[in-house]
């Protein structure tokens, strides 16, 4: 069921994708959301509550379709990982937007349960490699942290590129396992 509440979230986050958070005003989420100001500040008791709730429940939706699947081993899980976190940012691209603009500012004290879930996100990643390592997928000499923010960081900028999910998936993964050496 689709209440208020989302809306607001969805409206929140389509405004501040386009503009920065000092510049998106609670009476433009109010009049795009079609909601009174106070139907608004019930849900909500300040612009920073609604920004920060918006932030958790785009990583909560996120780190639950990430965690919901597993494959046979750990190369069938990166392949998993990789598709879920392209997939969701291509559907989700205000909020894809929101996140990177705030990604540097995550360590901030209002912002402390948000940066918890991005490193939820990498310590995902981490155990999927050290599975693949484990398992004689993955060399034993990669520096997991480096390998996660290169994954991440290939995922991110490709997605600001506007390629189809499943062959930038695809070739990421290609990429990993087979590199690019002929």
């Amino acid at each position: 069921m689709f209440c208020k509440k989302d809306s607001i979230l969805g409206v929140a986050t389509e405004l501040f994708s386009k503009k920065p958070y000092h510049m998106v005003a609670m009476d433009d989420i109010a009049k795009k959301a079609r909601v009174a100001k106070g139907t608004l500040y019930y849900h909500f008791k300040s612009k920073e509550e609604l920004y920060v709730a918006l932030l958790q429940d785009g990583l909560d939706n996120l780190l639950v379709r990430l965690k919901a699947e597993s494959g046979a081993d750990a190369v069938a899980d990166l392949k998993l990982f990789i598709n879920g976190l392209s997939s969701f940012f291509n559907e989700r691209k205000d909020f894809f937007e929101v996140l990177k603009r705030e990604e540097g500012k995550l360590l901030s004290k209002r912002l402390k349960n948000c940066y918890e879930k991005t490193c939820s996100i990498r310590d995902l990643l981490h155990s999927i490699l050290d599975k693949g390592i484990t398992e004689g997928h993955f060399r034993k000499d990669i520096d997991i942290q480096i390998v996660s923010e290169i994954i991440i960081g290939m995922i991110e900028s490709a997605i600001s590129g506007n390629i189809e999910t499943q062959r930038l998936s695809n070739a990421i993964v290609d990429v990993l396992i087979h590199g690019i050496m002929a």
